[in-house]
């Protein structure tokens, strides 16, 4: 129980915010989307919702559509192959990977979600949770003999060292419940966890402060007392302007989900791991994740029980394949909508988890058919704990004329993904002054974007 719990003579309101903190995730899916059925026809707050984002419309109110962002780095190197690991594999550093003809050893930067957890990490019990659908690798030829590195992993904790993702729920689970702190003198949670983690503060400390109290003099026990009385007050208070309770946040641990010792259906698998991300942010185990669906040039995942025939990746490239193309883009978004209700109906004071969240969703393309490095889907879900204003379409427009013409290429001077990703350590509390660098170490970006900026 921290000091400035103290602080007692702020307004009830300005209290019940700090108690919220704010997480950052982000979620990727393969294989890019097909844009025009992905990009509304018009911008602002009355957009009408095209037919891939037709299973988040409930949430419109909850996030903005991003168009135009660019990815240049993706376009830096051996630019005549790797094109899906280079895009992905940058997507969150913006920074060049090595080519195959430059080293034979992986280098990248330091990706966005482990810049927040180094900064914010210490206070939560995890820094971050990677998970994913599939085990990383960080061997072996995945594309154009660039490292596997790459493409099965968002999140890097350094230049050389992506982050394994874990992938079994089962294996989720247990890392971020099972190894909870234990105090000799704090009651061991009972079976009922709701009710556990509803209780004050006060009912898990006093056992540490009924000792403290043995070892203190008479005006020390006085001031002790007159504390705690004002922390109960401060709890009471908050519980009152948010619903007349003196409950505290929410933590209700479900049973352990099953072993993964066989696979578990695609779409069970899926959303078995959103709801571990949405409980793991509820109970404030961690406030930083990233989540991918499945790898980049995803080529083994088949689609069979959506009625789609062939690997996600052959299909975007078959002029005839966008009918199937969109069953599978309309499964991750609609898998995306199951993640953002679960963190919506997580509630928090007269809040929810979305709410106080930033949470992307993504993909390495635009047009998967031309790996267009140029126009990505973006969806920025949350509202930075009140510091983003939602529920609009903002197209980014392109700059004149078409990058290199080369694979999709990028053009350097398109508004880039690092000054989405500075405005989110901005908006995070992390006044950093530029992210990412290009092939002459130059920063992507020193500026942030003020469109949803509150």
């Amino acid at each position: 129980m921290a000091l400035p719990w103290l602080e007692i003579m702020e307004p009830p309101v300005a209290r019940a915010q700090t108690l919220n903190p704010l997480r950052f995730l982000s979620v990727y899916s393969p294989n890019g989307m097909l844009m025009d059925k992905w990009t509304p026809v018009n911008t602002g707050m009355g957009y009408t919702t095209p037919e891939l984002l037709a299973s988040l419309d409930p949430y419109k109110a909850d996030f903005n559509v991003l168009t135009g962002l660019g990815n240049y780095t993706a376009s830096l190197g051996n630019i005549f192959g790797g094109s899906h690991t280079r895009a992905c594999g940058s997507s969150l550093t913006q920074c060049p990977i090595a080519s195959p003809d430059q080293t034979a050893d992986i280098s990248n930067g330091i990706s966005l979600d482990q810049v927040i957890a180094n900064e914010i990490g210490t206070q939560t019990l995890h820094k971050s949770m990677v998970v994913g659908s599939r085990a990383s690798s960080v061997t072996g030829n995945c594309e154009d003999s660039y490292s596997c590195a790459y493409n099965n992993n968002i999140s890097w904790s350094g230049p050389t060292t992506p982050m394994g993702k874990q992938i079994n729920p089962k294996d989720i689970f247990d890392s971020l419940f099972a190894d909870l702190p234990t105090d000799p003198m704090m009651p061991a949670p009972p079976v009922d966890n709701k009710a556990f983690y509803q209780k004050s503060i006060l009912d898990v400390v006093m056992g540490r402060a009924e000792a403290l109290k043995a070892k203190l003099g008479k005006t020390d026990k006085a001031k002790l007392e007159e504390y705690l009385s004002a922390v109960r007050e401060v709890e009471m208070r908050i519980a009152r302007l948010i619903d007349g309770s003196v409950s505290m946040r929410e933590c209700n641990l479900p049973p352990a989900p099953a072993d993964l010792t066989d696979e578990l259906p695609f779409q069970e698998h899926l959303d078995t791991i959103s709801d571990l991300i949405a409980l793991a942010f509820q109970c404030d185990i961690t406030r930083v994740g990233t989540f991918m669906f499945e790898h980049s040039f995803d080529d083994l995942h088949t689609f069979g029980f959506l009625g789609v025939n062939g690997d996600h990746h052959d299909i975007t490239h078959d002029p005839d394949g966008d009918a199937q193309e969109q069953i599978i883009n309309n499964f991750y978004v609609e898998r995306f909508a199951y993640l953002v209700g679960k963190l919506k109906a997580a509630t928090e004071g007269d809040s929810n988890v979305l709410y106080n969240s930033i949470v992307y969703f993504t993909s390495e393309f635009g047009n998967a058919f031309v790996h267009d490095h140029r126009n990505l889907p973006m969806i920025v879900a949350g509202n930075a704990g009140g510091k983003f204003a939602t529920g609009q379409h903002i197209n980014y427009p392109l700059a004149p004329g078409d990058g290199e013409g080369v694979d999709g290429r990028g053009h350097r001077d398109d508004t880039q993904l690092a000054h989405l990703h500075l405005t989110t350590l901005h908006a995070m509390g992390i006044q950093q002054a530029a992210f990412g660098h290009d092939e002459n170490n130059e920063p992507m970006a020193t500026t942030t974007l003020t469109e949803f900026v509150v």
